[in-house]
């Protein structure tokens, strides 16, 4: 047989076989293929043959990687052997590790999912990200445009985002009449011993919303942080043990927090609902994206794609939202009627970002060094 016959035959060969796949694939008692796209059903018939997938973050809690696992596994027919693998460390940790595998191409994770563009522009420079082909992308776009948030499609997009707000508790000594909508409610005379000061040196996010602060024209830093720590403030990295600190009464208002760990603390405790409180600021929010990506040389390629395009669907979005009450820039979205109380209107809300986000980061040095003159 003539080489160019074969090599026509082979092709019809591969064309035939993945159709049958896909075919499998969509007939099985599996997840519900008629609402899949042509790209999601030749994703996942791959995805099952890895038979796995790995994601590190910086902010997805067990909870809700629980859901996203099942959620995943049956919208796309993987069954009960597919694993699916997380691993939640900080936003400096979870950069450092994909930079390590990166820099050694010896990789372990399929999918990242932080908000750090300098890490993911770098990364496109080196040519490290693969090359997505999102079906969902395109109802995210124009509102992270809006909010002025780094993506670098076809290579980074933004599945969920999230934004510091001021969170108190009315039930503590002094707090009950208390309430914040600006810079200047949290920062006055009066609550000398009931606040935090957020540890901008060790949070990309931290020092991020800092500096949209500063670009937008919102806030002095250096007068702000003088007149933050004029209040004697616990000085906090985590979210998580400021909000125990905001329940606890041992500081009872907490200017940088998520909304999402409230609700999360709620959802627990339900009585917490009564004094839990929270504002908006209304010099504007600055919105954070979470970026995601996956990794060139993953193990699991089609299933991180995968895994990354669930999470820009409407379905995938509601499973994060549910659990997470954190934002999402699809268009005319509405979350899960659980975690609406917890979010604040993106068309309505003043949204901040920064022109640039990759050149801000080589500002991070001077914006820390200021803060920690102030406060060690």
């Amino acid at each position: 047989m003539r080489a160019a016959t074969r090599a026509i035959f082979a092709t019809f060969a591969i064309r035939l076989g993945t159709a049958l796949v896909l075919a499998s694939f969509a007939t099985s008692g599996f997840g519900r293929a008629a609402e899949l796209t042509a790209h999601e059903k030749q994703l996942a018939a791959a995805a099952k043959k890895e038979g796995a997938v790995t994601m590190i973050d910086a902010s997805i809690s067990d909870l809700t990687a629980h859901d996203l696992e099942k959620g995943f596994k049956e919208r796309y027919g993987l069954g009960p052997e597919f694993k699916f693998n997380t691993i939640r460390k900080g936003t400096g940790p979870t950069v450092a590790q994909a930079r390590q595998e990166i820099l050694a191409n010896k990789h372990t994770i399929d999918m990242v999912l932080v908000a750090a563009p300098g890490f993911f522009e770098a990364a496109i420079e080196h040519g490290a990200l693969l090359k997505l082909d999102s079906d969902y992308w395109k109802d995210s776009e124009e509102l992270a445009k809006k909010a002025d948030q780094y993506f670098h499609y076809p290579y980074v997009v933004i599945p969920n985002a999230s934004s510091f707000q001021p969170i108190w508790n009315s039930s503590c000594p002094g707090m009950s009449s208390f309430s914040a909508n600006s810079y200047d409610d949290v920062v006055k005379p009066e609550l000398k011993g009931k606040t935090i000061a957020s540890d901008i040196t060790k949070s990309f996010t931290y020092t991020n919303t800092a500096l949209s602060l500063q670009e937008n024209g919102v806030l002095d830093l250096e007068k702000f942080w003088h007149k933050l720590k004029a209040t004697d403030p616990i000085v906090e990295f985590r979210t998580e043990p400021k909000m125990q600190m905001v329940i606890s009464c041992q500081r009872p208002l907490d200017m940088w927090n998520l909304t999402g760990r409230a609700y999360q603390n709620i959802v627990k405790a339900p009585a917490l609902a009564k004094i839990i409180k929270f504002g908006v600021y209304k010099e504007g929010q600055v919105m954070f994206g979470n970026q995601g990506a996956v990794l060139k040389g993953a193990p699991h390629p089609n299933a991180g794609q995968l895994l990354l395009e669930y999470m820009l669907s409407k379905e995938g979005t509601d499973v994060v939202i549910a659990d997470e009450a954190v934002y999402s820039f699809r268009k005319n979205y509405k979350p899960p009627a659980k975690a609406a109380p917890y979010l604040f209107d993106l068309n309505t809300t003043k949204l901040l970002g920064l022109k640039d986000w990759v050149a801000a980061q080589k500002k991070f040095k001077a914006v820390r060094d200021e803060w920690q003159a102030v406060f060690q």
